[in-house]
């Protein structure tokens, strides 16, 4: 692994190993990887290079063991938070565990939920993300998105951001918007409210989803619906399937919750893709319900896994 800076110091490296830049553990190189500091960073850097891949906290998403030929820009250290009152500027790079932090330490509500997420702000606002009755969306203003067709900044409302249960404008056009900060307005609440419910959403978490120490890729399938358009979990459809503990190599259906695949032994991009294949296939047969994946896929994939998710994204 080789370092050179730019003049605006911003860390580029090649043959750079990612393990440690998403949940699952999963272990690739990336060609050519940036690390960047500000909007001014990231503008420096897009007009030089094509087809970028953007990872934060590498949340809900599986890297190809292949490796990953596209350049690839880590937003980690762009992540200030700024609070005035009840309203909240987030850089893209920001840990939504902060976030949630310091909106207590400001006595506002609005992201008790994010407490316990590996994410950061620009995941989080691209897929919606969302629990315990709330979604990033409730409170959002706005978000500053970069348009690749356009080659310029874009300042997108509430509703230019088309937010639907764990969607967005955003995740439609991934090789079009990069999101770089968002806006909030949050409500004023008693401290003390506040940590009793970001106190209930951690003990809630423990029970039913494997702890940050545990690699893993987030909720793997979304929540289906019944032909008759009820909700229902695909945990639960999963577990009905008995597929608890299997696993594939080293990836493996978590015991205590069966919409979690962790990595428990060094697991590739194929064992992930071979269990989650497994997981869609049995519920399929069983219950007729094809489970949509959550998951975001990086890198260059085997014509194999390539296959597979074809097959599970058809819908």
């Amino acid at each position: 692994m080789d370092c050179t800076c730019t003049k605006n110091n911003i860390e580029h490296y090649n043959n750079f190993e990612l393990k440690n830049f998403n949940t699952a553990k999963v272990s690739t190189l990336a060609d050519d990887v940036y690390f960047i500091h500000s909007e001014a960073d990231f503008l420096s850097i897009i007009r030089n290079i094509k087809n970028p891949i953007i990872i934060g906290a590498g949340s809900n998403t599986l890297l190809s063991s292949s490796g990953i030929k596209n350049p690839v820009i880590i937003t980690k250290k762009m992540s200030e938070i700024s609070i005035r009152k009840d309203m909240v500027e987030v850089q893209a790079g920001a840990s939504v565990q902060k976030l949630s932090l310091e909106a207590k330490e400001n006595h506002l509500s609005g992201f008790e939920f994010l407490i316990g997420l590996p994410a950061t702000l620009g995941g989080a606002v691209a897929m919606n993300a969302g629990a315990h009755g709330q979604t990033i969306s409730d409170n959002i203003i706005s978000a500053r998105i970069y348009d690749m067709e356009k080659g310029e900044i874009l300042t997108f409302g509430k509703d230019e951001l088309e937010f639907s249960y764990r969607n967005s404008i955003i995740k439609k056009n991934p090789k079009r918007y990069i999101v770089l900060g968002a806006s909030f307005k949050l409500e004023k609440k008693e401290k003390d409210l506040i940590e009793q419910k970001m106190q209930e959403n951690t003990e809630f978490r423990k029970k039913v989803q494997p702890s940050l120490a545990l690699p893993n890729l987030g909720s793997t399938f979304k929540n289906p619906k019944t032909k008759d358009g009820e909700p229902i979990s695909a945990g639960l459809l999963i577990d009905k399937c008995n597929l608890k503990g299997y696993s594939i190599g080293g990836a493996k259906v978590w015991e205590n919750h069966a919409n979690f695949v962790i990595n428990f032994n060094n697991a590739t991009s194929k064992d992930y893709t071979d269990v989650i294949f497994t997981m869609y296939s049995k519920v399929k047969e069983k219950f007729d319900i094809e489970l949509e994946p959550e998951i975001v896929r990086i890198g260059d994939f085997t014509p194999y896994e390539d296959e597979k998710w074809k097959i599970m994204k058809k819908n």
